[in-house]
């Protein structure tokens, strides 16, 4: 099962300058990309109209989003879904953070849901799913590494699994 050690993608600064982004996985036809994002300070996030997102603090222990004019609280592993041609504006109150960050176009839907697997515990991943290593080491990889589908992770961890589903 192919790894991606998020330590060994270039970051890329965003174009506003309040952060730097590392694609982890993108798909080949531009559908959906994931991801990690770090929010070092406050300031506006770039819009992706037409674009579905979708975005777990990692990192960090707190986020503060204002999207479109209303506040929302990203507290970590808990995934928060947001239109990507929203108006959104980050605060980090308690200092930088870190987010796994899912942009999907009209023709995929993304999900996210964080698992904690035991020792002897094994999980399927399809081939349209994903997952972040967020503590543990399945399989001998690490936190900060994105294990991509078909496969399986086994062993104690904490995994974000990302699943990009197909719309008919």
């Amino acid at each position: 099962m192919p790894v991606v050690r998020a330590d060994d993608v270039t970051a890329r600064p965003w174009a506003n300058g309040g952060g730097v982004t590392r694609e982890l996985a993108t798909a080949d036809d531009g559908s959906w990309r994931i991801s990690l994002a770090d929010v070092d300070r406050d300031g506006p996030f770039s819009a992706f109209p037409d674009r579905q997102r979708l975005l777990t603090l990692v990192d960090g222990t707190v986020l503060g989003l204002e999207v479109d004019g209303t506040a929302h609280v990203v507290e970590p592993r808990r995934p928060f879904a947001f239109d990507g041609g929203a108006a959104v504006v980050a605060t980090v109150p308690e200092g930088p953070v870190r987010v796994l960050n899912v942009i999907a176009g009209p023709t995929v839907t993304p999900y996210v849901t964080v698992l904690e697997l035991g020792r002897t515990s094994t999980l399927p991943l399809a081939e349209d799913q994903a997952a972040y290593v967020l503590a543990g080491r399945p399989d001998g990889a690490e936190v900060g590494c994105l294990l991509t589908g078909p496969g399986e992770v086994s062993g104690r961890c904490t995994v974000a699994v990302v699943t990009l589903e197909a719309v008919s």
